[in-house]
């Protein structure tokens, strides 16, 4: 049998979930929805969660305390192969002292399928990579729809028919394009997989490529950039091969694509010196969309903490 947790032992959030999905042929497991909330609660609607028959559960649903509660209910989808909605409330005193006794005060529901190779939520889940958004409509008894610019499904009900009737917008995962390589490429990697964001890296020096392995693509060619800004969707860019000239050439390519937010690495001087070598209309095109010097002013020194000060300044842009 195919084990979903293997692959993704290095990911985390949604990234993490859509690998283990990705897994195939997908054994018998239950996918688990949060589809409303109220009050305090660890995760909000749209979160996914994991639960195969064999193996481990991937995806959060609290800090641990709700685990148990969901892992019983998923153990009881899967053998009477029906959807369940699922409703959690940690608001009352009586929850604090015999329940899950998280104190949390809140509410979370969650709509809990179970999925196989065949499932069409499966197939819609497996092309949100390839898409920004995916809309689902779910209902209680299992019945739903899904939507995104590259097609629609629509899968029947599983359960008898219940109240309860829920609209979801699920984002993909954020994409970083990362625009040349040094040191702090490996340590980026890791950080940003394991915040669910893709990374592909463009760099064309062979002596860097043995550290990119772990990227969702590595393209060789310089010449690609132009395309890749056109036709993929980057939440954001990272100028950072330690060669002027090569950061320069990315800074021209950035300034003329639509990337919102574009870091630059390395010290002041070096970035006014660079900005000086831009033609006016590129500068004032991206000097709005710039971080340089790129991170947040975290402490430390080295590779592993100027990638962790890069990390941190990703997921602190707003709307992340």
């Amino acid at each position: 049998m195919n084990d979903i947790t293997g692959a993704v032992q290095d990911d985390g959030g949604l990234r993490a979930v859509l690998r283990a999905l990705r897994t195939s042929p997908l054994p018998r497991c239950v996918l688990a929805v949060v589809v409303a909330t109220e009050g305090s609660t660890y995760r909000k609607p749209g979160a996914l969660i994991v639960l195969p028959a064999q193996g481990a559960r991937v995806g959060w649903l609290s800090g641990g305390c709700l685990e148990a509660e969901l892992e019983a209910a998923a153990a009881d989808v899967l053998r009477e192969g029906r959807a369940r909605h699922l409703r959690m409330d940690t608001r009352g005193d009586d929850d604090l002292l015999f329940g899950s006794a998280s104190g949390c005060r809140g509410v979370v529901e969650l709509l809990l399928m179970p999925v196989d190779e065949t499932s069409p939520l499966l197939a819609a889940l497996r092309r949100l990579d390839t898409s920004a958004r995916l809309e689902l409509t779910l209902s209680a008894d299992g019945a739903g729809e899904a939507a995104n610019d590259t097609g629609s499904w629509q899968w029947p009900a599983s359960a008898t028919s219940a109240p309860g009737r829920w609209s979801l917008s699920l984002r993909a995962p954020e994409r970083l394009l990362l625009l040349g390589a040094g040191p702090e490429s490996m340590p980026l990697l890791r950080l940003a997989h394991l915040l669910g964001w893709s990374v592909e890296v463009v760099e064309s020096r062979a002596r860097w490529h043995a550290a990119l392995t772990s990227a969702d693509a590595l393209h060789r060619d310089t010449a690609e950039v132009p395309a890749l800004l056109e036709t993929r969707r980057f939440a954001a860019a990272v100028v950072m091969s330690h060669h002027f000239s090569r950061d320069l050439a990315a800074l021209r390519h950035a300034a003329a694509g639509e990337i919102g937010w574009v870091g630059l690495l390395g010290p002041i001087a070096r970035r006014d010196a660079l900005l000086a070598e831009l033609d006016a209309d590129l500068r004032a095109r991206l000097l709005p969309r710039l971080q340089a010097p790129v991170g947040l002013r975290l402490g430390g020194e080295g590779p592993e903490a100027i990638a962790l000060s890069i990390m941190a300044a990703l997921q602190s842009r707003s709307g992340t």
